[in-house]
């Protein structure tokens, strides 16, 4: 079992909701989940992180509540293609008497993370006000990190914009300070291989066939992301986007990843927009993040059923 202390910073959400699931599922040693506004307002991702950690009898995992607003103190437009609930309305399903710690996450993340200097992998999977705060609290903090693992950006396309991802184009200041700030290994893992691991029909059916209380609520909270996918583009998958990141952790040949230089736009009509300089080609050959821009569908799949599943 893999003993590295993994922090999970999220909006859940359905796609934050399956990357939880699945960590916990594959004996990750998951020291906390902070929240943060995306998939819905930050009671909402708050609540929902708790009883996710409920339904996976883990209520001993804490969680602290995030930030409220983006670094320019506007509150992002949230997601709703996960229904109000960020759960495809079945939020309630799940409910429990778990709570949030009293402490913010932003204190949380600066004292841990400092306390263990190059231990910690942390998972940014929501926009990633929690971590630029982090960084702008403690000069400490980005060095004392082992790895940040992203989910945001894309090198070609957008769900927001033509051009921009909704993790960064919600709070594009933060996106841009975090991958400036000198952590020693990040990975993007943006739209470009997300958008390649939707939850078809097919899968989701073997999913319900399991018959467990997790495939039970998978299928209904993806059941949303379906419908939403259907009615705006008429293809009936259902998006998992943030789990990818876990299950590259887990098996690192899942992705093809490439050295980049990567930095995102933080306003005007572009805003959000992540510019992948592969290789750095344009910076002198200087590289500050691994962009990731292939996936192996069927071995993604293979692990995600096999270790929430057991299929």
């Amino acid at each position: 079992m893999d003993s590295t202390p993994i922090i999970i910073d999220c909006d859940p959400g359905s796609d934050d909701a399956l990357a939880i699931i699945l960590a916990i599922k594959a004996g990750m040693d998951v020291k906390a989940i902070c929240s943060v506004t995306g998939n819905g307002r930050i009671d909402t991702t708050t609540r929902n992180a708790c009883n996710i950690l409920s339904l996976c009898d883990r209520s001993d995992i804490p969680v602290y509540r995030g930030s409220v607003a983006a670094l320019n103190q506007e509150v992002p437009e949230t997601v709703d293609a996960f229904g109000d609930d960020g759960l495809g309305g079945y939020a309630d399903s799940i409910a429990s008497d778990k709570t949030e710690e009293s402490v913010p996450a932003v204190d949380f993340l600066v004292d841990y993370v400092i306390a263990h200097p190059g231990e910690v992998t942390l998972f940014a999977i929501g926009p990633c006000t929690n971590v630029a705060l982090a960084i702008r609290r403690s000069e400490r903090f980005a060095p004392s990190l082992k790895r940040l693992i992203i989910m945001g950006g894309a090198k070609s396309t957008g769900n927001m914009s033509p051009v921009a991802e909704y993790n960064f184009w919600a709070d594009p200041l933060a996106a841009h300070e975090v991958l400036q700030a000198g952590i020693r290994d990040v990975t993007m893992v943006g739209l470009d291989v997300t958008n390649r691991i939707a939850l078809d029909c097919e899968h989701r059916e073997i999913i319900r066939m399991t018959g467990t209380p997790i495939s039970r609520f998978v299928y209904d909270i993806t059941r949303e992301g379906l419908e939403d996918n259907w009615r705006t583009r008429r293809k009936a998958v259902s998006p998992l986007h943030d789990v990818l990141t876990v299950a590259y952790y887990l098996n690192p040949c899942i992705l093809d990843v490439r050295p980049a230089y990567i930095d995102v736009v933080t306003e005007g009509i572009a805003r959000g927009q992540s510019i992948v300089d592969l290789d750095g080609h344009w910076n002198e050959g200087r590289c500050n993040a691994k962009y990731a821009a292939a996936v192996n569908v069927q071995d993604f799949f293979d692990l995600f059923l096999s270790t929430v599943f057991g299929v």
